[in-house]
């Protein structure tokens, strides 16, 4: 915190002290101090003066000790040094704190030990880069935390060993060499860190009873395993290799440091169990999807992955209601395992693009479904948001689902392609498969005639009123109406008025003639009329000749008798019914021997 002090000059130059004492007795004053250093540099120190014992403390930046004592002793603590006892003393950091004078937790002296002051019995901290501190941490405490956050203090021949971000502690005994665990009494740090499973992790120490060694019912004891949290990374440097799994704390944000797991290696079922629900379930899920690899692990006999997604599935990963700030980073920690799938280009859907996670996990390890499974666990938390009024809803999951860094529908769809690939335990629940089958199926086309597909509910229209009513016209012969390409009914040459009366004597003749292939050909006859049907709106055709062609095949006789066709040929001005002299060319003949020949003509 902060204190204004009342302050007026001092003997020396550059020096001022406060004008009144302070704390309980008023006889301690402070003196600020200016020492001009090298380069110019001005440099504030404040000292502390005891009116009654002449006692002078300076308070030491506590940059001076961040390379050299525990981050607790530094950032917890201020720090005075007495010249004349050569002694520091480590006192509360708010100055305005009763008791900052006679609250003094650790005292560094001379000799360059320090030793706790608030027990019964005296304890000395450890130096860092000993050769015990440093085999202790490198062999068990690395796999927890930063060295900076984990100090030991001696207590005769206990070593007192303490994580202080973690908020844990252990005790080590130096006559038997073995580290039991404050927080479970009845368990020790177990020498072999191998158990089977999560393969590659750095990170998390395996406890095991102590009953165990004593040999007493070994047999219906459980291990724990405590995870610190933390962002979950894999590396992986060749192809032969297994991917090392590290847990990074140094990123992670400052309100969830403090946080570890507890996972049961249940020895009966042969798997590790989560206590805490659903935090717990779901960053074991994400540290077994982490180390996976494509054979089953030793101690579960399945697969990470196939571990994950029965995590996954059950109740236990399912909430009700919002998840917390910490689950949510976990479960976005989850969807980033599957790679970034999207079109390329986007507008298209020609190109598929997969980023995978480089150098990480294994591809057939980076399930398509994970993102799929973590955005249905966070819609079916929100659903009763209304009843959460405190719930979170713009963090970095929510930012990441509406970054559209992942085609859904892509990914859904690649899941289905790989769907055969991934062990059945390793699939995406039946109810969540059928929605991606109801939403990503791609079904053959079927015409939308308004009831069914040879309904009549189209308004009634003349040939002559309006397909054949004016105009000119290039009449389709029935030969020359193949279905294939479709391209081609695009065309002006293929509108419908030029191609309506060879498709109804096309219709006549699949009716009347008979053949081994009649039932193909009538089929072949209806899908190109449905196609029409299709384009008739962009084609600007009427779908009532369409349907009349139609109802012709599906009618069980053919109630027309002898029909004549007109020739297959191009007319025009087909409204002029009456005879037209001025459009027929006639050559060169004679004004004489024209009129005679219009005169037969007409």
């Amino acid at each position: 915190g902060q204190h204004i002090f009342e302050v007026q000059a001092a003997e020396s130059e550059d020096s001022y002290i406060t004008k009144h004492g302070y704390h309980t007795d008023g006889n301690v004053h402070y003196e600020f101090t200016y020492d001009n250093g090298y380069y110019g540099s001005r440099q504030l120190i404040v000292y502390e003066q005891y009116v009654k014992t002449n006692d002078k403390f300076q308070l030491i930046p506590p940059s001076c000790f961040e390379t050299e004592l525990p981050d607790i002793l530094v950032s917890n603590y201020s720090h005075w040094w007495n010249e004349n006892r050569k002694i520091l003393q480590f006192r509360p950091i708010h100055f305005q704190d009763s008791n900052f004078l006679s609250d003094i937790s650790y005292v560094l002296f001379s000799k360059g030990y320090i030793m706790m002051c608030n027990t019964e019995n005296k304890q000395y901290l450890i130096n860092q880069s000993s050769s015990f501190f440093q085999n202790l941490f490198k062999r068990y405490f690395i796999r927890l935390d930063d060295e900076p956050y984990v100090y030991m203090l001696r207590e005769n021949d206990i070593i007192h060993i303490h994580l202080s971000r973690l908020g844990i502690a252990f005790k080590y005994n130096c006559r038997n060499k073995i580290i039991t665990s404050r927080e479970y009494s009845d368990m020790y740090i177990d020498e072999d860190q191998w158990f089977g499973t999560l393969t590659g992790l750095k990170s998390g120490l395996l406890l095991s009873p102590i009953a165990i060694i004593k040999q007493n019912n070994s047999h219906y004891l459980c291990r724990k395993l405590i995870v610190p949290f933390g962002q979950v990374q894999a590396i992986k440097k060749s192809n032969d290799d297994h991917q090392t799994v590290t847990i990074e704390r140094k990123s992670s944000s400052t309100s969830f440091i403090h946080e570890y797991f507890v996972f049961i290696l249940n020895d009966r079922l042969r798997i590790l169990q989560p206590t805490d629900s659903p935090t717990g379930w779901l960053y074991l899920a994400l540290l077994h999807a982490m180390t996976s690899h494509s054979l089953p692990d030793q101690y579960m006999g399945m697969t990470g992955m196939e571990r994950c997604f029965q995590l996954l599935h059950s109740a236990g990963c399912w909430s009700a209601q919002p998840y917390d700030s910490i689950t949510r980073n976990i479960l976005l920690q989850i969807a980033t395992i599957s790679p970034k799938v999207n079109f390329y280009p986007e507008h298209l859907t020609c190109m598929i693009k997969i980023d995978w996670n480089e150098n990480s996990l294994p591809y057939s390890m980076q399930h398509f479904g994970y993102y799929l499974i973590v955005k249905k666990l966070v819609e079916t938390s929100e659903e009763w948001n209304f009843m959460y009024p405190s719930s979170i809803s713009n963090d970095e999951i929510q930012k990441f689902f509406q970054s559209k860094k992942y085609n859904e529908k892509l990914l859904a769809k690649l899941y289905w392609d790989y769907r055969d690939s991934y062990n059945p335990t390793a699939r995406l629940s039946a109810q969540m498969e059928k929605e991606i089958c109801c939403t990503n199926s791609t079904k053959s086309y079927q015409p939308v005639w308004n009831s069914c597909s040879y309904s009549t509910n189209y308004s009634p229209l003349r040939l002559l009123d309006h397909l054949y009513d004016s105009g000119d016209v290039n009449l389709k012969d029935s030969e020359e109406l193949r279905c294939f390409p479709l391209s081609r009914w695009l065309k002006d040459e293929y509108e419908l008025k030029n191609i309506w009366i060879g498709l109804f004597k096309l219709a006549e003749q699949l009716k009347t003639v008979e053949s081994d292939h009649k039932k193909d050909d009538i089929e072949r006859f209806e899908m190109l009329l449905d196609f029409l049907h299709y384009i008739s709106s962009k084609c600007s055709s009427e779908p009532f000749y369409l349907q009349m062609l139609k109802s012709i095949l599906k009618a069980p006789t053919l109630p027309l008798g002898s029909i004549s066709y007109p020739e297959f040929t191009r007319y025009e001005h087909i409204q002029e019914i009456t005879f037209q002299s001025h459009r027929i060319n006639l050559g060169n003949l004679g004004r004489y021997k024209r009129s005679i020949a219009l005169e037969e003509i007409q």
